[in-house]
């Protein structure tokens, strides 16, 4: 009976340590192994209830709202959800309230390296907020994942403030 409970202590503590390895704060380049600060340019677009049409926009790194954005990000911190593990990334529907807003990024690079010695151009990293929930797709791995962030509600708001700013 003792040793049924310590091998169900070591399985706990085990998931636990697992749990908290996955859900670790990251930084976005240690999320999409690039540099976000070589960010050439950001690129996207944002709506707001009850709005239906979609506002697109591209800030060049000479825009004071590329450099707003690159520099929010890189300071973030972000977690992966445990959803995750749960359920693949699906579709999500959500009935917009007056003032909910959804916005989606691509942060487009020149030529850049990466850890693997290999050099590309393009948009490595997409970060897209669905009416609260974040989700970032990094090309490196392909791969679309939810985050969290600390005061996840006013970072998502403080990025749709930026990038619907007039220029």
């Amino acid at each position: 009976m003792k040793r049924r409970h310590i091998v169900l202590l070591g399985i706990l503590a085990v998931l636990v340590l697992a749990t908290l390895i996955y859900t670790r704060p990251m930084t976005l380049q240690e999320i999409g192994k690039v540099d976000i600060a070589q960010c050439e340019s950001v690129s996207g677009y944002h709506r707001r209830a009850p709005d239906s049409e979609f506002t697109s926009f591209e800030l060049s790194a000479e825009d004071e709202r590329c450099s707003q954005l690159i520099d929010l990000f890189a300071q973030q911190k972000f977690r992966r959800s445990l959803i995750n593990l749960l359920a693949p990334d699906g579709g999500s529907t959500h009935q917009p309230k007056d003032g909910d807003f959804i916005w989606d990024l691509s942060f487009n690079f020149g030529p850049t390296d990466f850890p693997d010695d290999s050099t590309g151009k393009g948009t490595f990293i997409q970060c897209r907020d669905f009416y609260g929930t974040l989700r970032v797709f990094t090309s490196i791995d392909g791969k679309t994942l939810r985050y969290t962030t600390s005061e996840q509600e006013a970072f998502l708001q403080q990025v749709y403030d930026i990038i619907s700013a007039e220029p």
